[in-house]
């Protein structure tokens, strides 16, 4: 039969590839149980690879058919299998670990293995044969770890022990001389809640007796009364802003959990940035923001409003235009066709000349004439007239500017020669009501 054929493999397979959040949570929990999680240094990765570690030579020999019946045929084997274990083993022990610590450790491994393999969802001869496959193996490394640690004992003096613990010491001392050289105030959280450790950016704020043991969100005063439901409030790895001492003093807050580095711990790590310039900034930025939008809104309405007059002018420059369609239409019906039907029909030369007079006399009634004879308003240019449409509608110098998209000297010019033209001396005689005696209002529409 193939390996990857194997009942046993294929579980295997999956456990090392699908299922290792499900292994650490099994593993942390047998360990808590045992006692032996609070005194383990080991971090999530080291887990995995264990894990690795333990099931790579599993899989060889089930893809290379190598598998003995009896864990006697692996202690005799010479392939290596069991290395890069036993050099994990050695690992543990330089740091101080005792060997019933070491294999108890080991057996609450092995216990979360078949954890993994009974929650499964395979039939259950195939986990039959997994968890003897666990078993097998675990039973040989249990012999092989005994051997070892027996034979190589004596090498591991006591001064070899004291070596390990001053380049531990050594390590711990760095690690706290990193987080007291960081300017961010960095609390230690435990569990429960209470404050268990500061960094020196900390004690520069604050008293450290009055924060040590203390609940963090009394420290802070954060919302929430316990850790769950602080934690509703602020939740982990997602950044807050808070001025837990001065109102003027800003910082941004982010909680981090220990544990997804070391399994042993359920601590937490507050982590306060000093963030008040930049929250100066933003300010004074949305402070301009704010003005240029109120800015514009104004600006906004104010072409709104000039647009709202706008089509008024228009609208009453259309009506005027009707207005003066019809008088005009009014005055050739009533006195221009007259007098033309009567010269048609008259016989007299003398009589139709008269007539024609008349005529001619109405024609140069329907617009006002200067004393030149030239109709005014033939003078006059097309802004000109544009302008005395909206002086006679009453609007001020300022507004005609703005709605022609003028300057108001410019406005001032066009009335200027505007009264020149119309034979306005001096400034008695007012534009405005100038234009609505001579008759404008029957005369803009043209």
């Amino acid at each position: 039969m193939k390996a990857h054929e194997s009942t046993g493999y294929q579980i295997l397979l999956r456990l090392a590839e699908t299922h290792q959040d499900y292994f650490l949570e099994r593993w942390s929990l047998r360990m808590a149980t045992a006692g032996y999680l609070q005194h383990t240094t080991a971090k999530r990765v080291d887990c995995l690879v264990a894990l690795k570690e333990f099931l790579q030579p599993l899989l060889r020999h089930i893809e290379e058919h190598d598998v003995p019946e009896e864990f006697s045929a692996l202690l005799r084997c010479d392939t290596g299998w069991e290395r890069f274990l036993i050099e994990s083993s050695r690992r543990h022990r330089s740091r101080g670990i005792t060997f019933d610590m070491f294999l108890g450790c080991f057996k609450t491994f092995v216990y979360s293995l078949l954890d993994v393999i009974e929650q499964m969802d395979v039939e259950f001869n195939h986990k039959v044969e997994a968890r003897r496959l666990i078993r097998l193996y675990g039973d040989a490394l249990e012999v092989l770890y005994l051997q070892d640690w027996i034979r190589t004992f004596p090498e591991f003096s006591n001064s070899k022990l004291d070596e390990m613990n001053r380049l531990l010491t050594l390590e711990k001392c760095r690690f706290e001389n990193t987080l007291n050289a960081t300017s961010d105030l960095i609390f230690v959280v435990e569990g429960n809640g209470l404050v268990a450790n500061i960094n020196a950016a900390v004690r520069a704020v604050m008293d450290e007796a009055s924060t040590l043991n203390r609940p963090i969100w009394e420290v802070l005063s954060l919302e929430g009364a316990s850790v769950d439901e602080l934690l509703r409030y602020y939740p982990v790895g997602i950044t807050c802003e808070l001025a837990p001492f001065d109102e003027d003093v800003i910082y941004r807050m982010q909680i981090n959990t220990i544990n997804q580095v070391s399994l042993a711990s359920d601590q937490y790590i507050f982590v306060l940035t000093n963030m008040t310039t930049q929250a100066m900034q933003r300010q004074t930025l949305e402070g301009i923001v704010d003005e240029k939008t109120e800015a514009l809104r104004r600006e906004k309405a104010q072409l709104e409003e000039m647009n709202i007059t706008l089509r008024n002018v228009l609208k009453s420059v259309g009506k005027e235009h009707e207005d003066h369609a019809s008088n005009l239409a009014a005055k050739v019906n009533t006195l221009v066709l007259p007098a033309l039907e009567r010269i048609e029909s008259e016989n007299d030369p003398a009589i139709r000349k008269g007539y024609v007079t008349v005529v001619k006399d109405q024609l140069t009634r329907l617009l006002p004439r200067d004393p030149g004879g030239m109709p005014l308003l033939l003078k006059l240019t097309q802004m000109e007239m544009k302008v005395c449409q909206f002086i006679q509608s009453g609007h001020s110098n300022k507004e005609i500017a703005e709605l022609l998209s003028l300057s108001v000297e410019t406005i001032q010019t066009h009335r200027k020669n505007i009264r020149r033209k119309l034979g306005l001396l001096g400034k008695s005689v007012s534009l405005y009501a100038h234009l609505n005696t001579m008759g404008l209002d029957d005369s803009l529409g043209t």
